[in-house]
């Protein structure tokens, strides 16, 4: 038999029968709720003074509920936050229920805690007494919160200034975030950016990689590759892009970074590597060169001197003279600009620098169907300058007007003027074509590294940068302009310096000839027309001569005879003009006094720096005969 289930019965009721509801006291079953909420809810009269609250309440702002009530509530509240919280409950008392934010102060601890309160008119029987708070604990979440917002500031401010773009993409390839160096990078304004997809930015000819390497991310690969894009203002650049993806088939994120000056120094290594490569070429095929020139030239230098030779061939061997000095000029000319050179400020003729320049390009400008105009004062003095630093300035120069004028269309006949003229205290120089010139908005930034407007592989862009460089070095001014009715303008001022002591040898000793001296002459040269021309030279001028092909037969005929002067060529099969010399130096100084060096090869550093040390002539080749004039009584040797 079950028994009736037995109800206690509640505070402030009677007895019920079995099956029906008690009665319930609202007002205590109110208290004991609220009693229960873990919130904190405390009840102020309209002096701001506790009037109730719960356990909560009291945990909350550290005293016993017996002790707190009658407390001035503003006293539980930072002093901070106090005025803030008097507007608000202000409104309360209003009849304006308010939900804010702030911080109480815990009695036992001193601890201040972040609260939410929601707070709103107490009323009995109609009338407004005081207001009623519940206030929630949010210290623990505000402060995770807030942790989480400085994590998130302190990525977004790492992000914010990386040197490298970053951004994210979604899986329709179109931009998400981005950050400051994307905008630089682009040409963008952030805003442009976000939404935009990525492949109108991208050459077309790089676009399949670029979008089989977006598949690859968006399927979970990391990878890396390089590609070009566009600027905003049309500039083409060469990007590095490393990708990822933090959400599969969602986002890929991508850290890019500008390579375009990193690819042009390696292009611009290249070439020096290449230009290095030619010098060491052009200088050992220099000096064979020159042989036959020399050879060739000496001849041609005999057959004029012959007073009974008809007009007809003087004629052609007056051309074949000219001609052999014309090579000579360009092997010369190739060696000293291939070569890396020092830099040494001689005195320098500035015009004669820019027919060695133009010979060089002579062919070129020919065949491109280019008239040249020079426009020179003739009445230019010499400045101490680097005529072979200064020929790569007007080479450079000159290289782009032709590439100028070769890019604009319709027109056949182009003319490249070069012209000079004396200025107050300097010596300017101008190199005109008839292009298309340069755009106004370019003009201030085409001396900048790596600047070009030539297609892409076409140049480095570091031609006119390293012209600026030398300019400066010399002390002078390097500009661009457009020409009125023509095409671009370069000009550049040196100025004009005056000549400073020099310890280096001279190449010829200035001494007057002396007619009435018979000198006994050695010859040691491995090439026989340049050892026959001398003899028959030096011979008609009344000299006893002896040859020689071979340096260590020099030396048994130095040590058996004795010689007013011996001619050297520096390089021999068996034994170099530098080891005969030293040979000399050590066993004989007597002859090693007398030693007249020939070379094909001055630009060699190494020669020159053992030609500084003899501190003896030197006779380049291909040679005018006058020059052994000058330099044999300079040798000879003293009784």
């Amino acid at each position: 038999m079950s028994k009736a289930r037995r109800i206690s019965p509640a505070r402030g009721t009677g007895a019920t029968t079995t099956g029906k509801r008690p009665r319930l006291d609202l007002l205590q079953a109110a208290a004991d709720v609220v009693a229960a909420l873990p919130d904190a809810v405390v009840v102020t009269g309209i002096d701001r003074r506790v009037l109730a609250t719960n356990e909560a309440g009291a945990e909350l702002l550290g005293w016993e509920i017996s002790e707190i009530v009658g407390q001035a509530i503003a006293d539980h509240v930072a002093p901070a936050e106090r005025t803030h919280v008097a507007a608000r409950e202000d409104k309360v008392l209003a009849g304006e229920p308010q939900r804010y934010e702030t911080r109480v102060i815990n009695h036992r601890t001193g601890e201040e805690r972040d609260v939410a309160v929601s707070s709103g008119p107490f009323r009995m029987e109609g009338d407004l007494i005081g207001t009623v708070a519940t206030l929630r604990d949010i210290t623990e979440p505000k402060r995770a919160q807030d942790t989480l917002a400085r994590s998130e500031a302190r990525y977004r401010h790492l992000v914010e200034s990386a040197s490298d773009a970053i951004v994210t993409l979604d899986a329709n390839g179109r931009f998400t975030t981005v950050n400051h160096a994307a905008e630089n990078i682009s040409g963008y304004k952030r805003e442009e950016l976000v939404g935009q997809w990525f492949a109108p930015m991208l050459p077309d000819d790089d676009l399949p990689k670029a979008l089989g390497h977006f598949q690859q991310a968006l399927a979970g690969e990391t990878g890396l590759f390089e590609t070009m894009f566009y600027r905003k203002d049309g500039e083409v650049r060469t990007i590095s892009v490393t990708y990822s993806t933090p959400q599969k088939d969602e986002e890929v994120l991508c850290l890019i970074r500008d390579v375009t000056d990193q690819k042009m120094l390696q292009e611009q290594l290249i070439q020096s590597e290449k230009m290095s490569a030619i010098g060491q070429l052009v200088s050992g095929v220099a000096h064979e060169l020159n042989n036959p020139l020399a050879g060739i030239s000496a001849f041609a230098q005999l057959l004029l001197a012959e007073k009974r030779f008809p007009p007809d061939q003087r004629t052609a061997a007056e051309t074949i003279y000219s001609e052999a000095r014309r090579a000579s000029r360009i092997v010369q000319n190739l060696l000293t600009f291939a070569r890396q050179h020092k830099a040494e400020k001689v005195l320098t003729a500035i015009n004669q620098v820019l027919d060695d320049t133009l010979e060089l390009r002579a062919y070129e400008l020919r065949v491109r169907g280019i008239d040249v105009r020079r426009e020179y004062d003739d009445s230019l003095p010499d400045t101490m300058a680097d005529a072979h630093q200064l020929q790569q300035v007007f080479l450079n120069l000159i290289t782009n007007a032709e590439q100028a004028m070769e890019q604009r269309d319709g027109h056949h006949h182009h003319r490249l003027t070069v012209r000079t003229r004396r200025t107050a205290d300097a010596i300017r120089i101008e190199i005109e074509d008839s292009g298309a010139g340069i755009p106004p908005n370019l003009i201030e930034r085409i001396f900048n590294p790596f600047f070009t407007t030539k297609p892409t592989g076409s140049g480095t862009g570091l031609g006119l940068s390293i012209s600026l460089g030398i300019v400066r070095e010399h002390e002078g001014r390097i500009w661009a302009e457009n020409a009125p009715q023509t095409g671009a303008r370069f000009v550049v001022e040196v100025p004009v310096t005056e000549p400073r002591p020099s310890g280096e040898h001279a190449t010829v000793a200035q001494v007057q000839s002396q007619a009435s001296d018979r000198l006994r002459v050695l010859v040691v040269d491995d090439e026989a027309s340049v050892r026959v021309s001398l003899q028959r030279y030096l011979a008609g001028r009344g000299h006893e001569v002896e040859t020689t092909a071979s340096g260590q037969d020099a030396l048994t005929r130095l040590k058996a005879s004795k010689y007013d002067a011996v001619i050297v060529d520096m390089r021999m099969p068996d034994l170099s003009g530098e080891q005969l010399f030293e040979r000399l130096r050590s066993d004989d100084p007597a002859h090693a006094e007398r030693v007249i060096f020939t070379t094909g090869d001055l630009v060699n550093e190494q020669m020159r720096r053992f030609l500084d040390g003899t501190g003896r002539p030197c006779v380049p080749k291909p040679f005018e005969f006058a020059s052994f004039d000058q330099a044999l009584p300079a040798a000879r040797r003293r009784a």
